[in-house]
């Protein structure tokens, strides 16, 4: 049986996201265990109804995944710390994004400034805009529109009055 947990070549853990500034560096460890504010873990832990990337389809339209890989590869939100990502970790490695899988990429001391950057610049991993309720009938939705206009109806009261 093989062991659960095997430690490192070098021993040591990687200094680098040590020593980030703790918000990044939480997240850093949260996404290289898996247990990072992600659609997919989100929903895992029932704490969201479904796992879609709220960045890229905040409407939910298409029901792509937000997974690990989504974030740091394909996500059209952060295109452009994704671009920047992947130059250094190629310049740093020789290997482009094709070539790593995401846990691998957090695993690599070689990859951890670049990885620590693209996290201070984006907003992966961190929590979600609060899913809105969805309005099943006209009757409902006009009910909330007259809500938000401030209009209330003769039997109702103000709330604390």
């Amino acid at each position: 049986m093989a062991p659960p947990y095997v430690l490192r070549k070098k021993g040591k853990p990687d200094p680098t996201p040590a020593r980030a500034e703790k918000r990044t560096a939480s997240r850093f460890y949260q996404l290289k265990s898996g247990h990072a504010l992600t659609g997919v873990y989100l929903k895992s832990v029932d704490n969201r109804p479904d796992d879609h990337c709220w960045w890229c389809d905040p409407d939910n339209n298409c029901g792509t995944q937000q997974t690990r890989d989504h974030l740091f590869k394909h996500c059209s939100r952060w295109k452009d710390q994704q671009a920047q990502l992947w130059a250094r970790v190629k310049e740093e490695t020789k290997r482009g994004k094709r070539e790593w899988r995401v846990g691998d990429l957090l695993a690599d001391d070689r990859c951890s400034p670049a990885v620590l950057d693209f996290l201070r610049t984006t907003y992966v991993g961190r929590a979600a805009p609060p899913v809105e309720e969805n309005w099943d009938s006209d009757e409902e939705e006009e009910e909330r529109a007259v809500a938000a206009a401030g209009v209330m109806g003769e039997e109702e009261e103000e709330p604390g009055g």
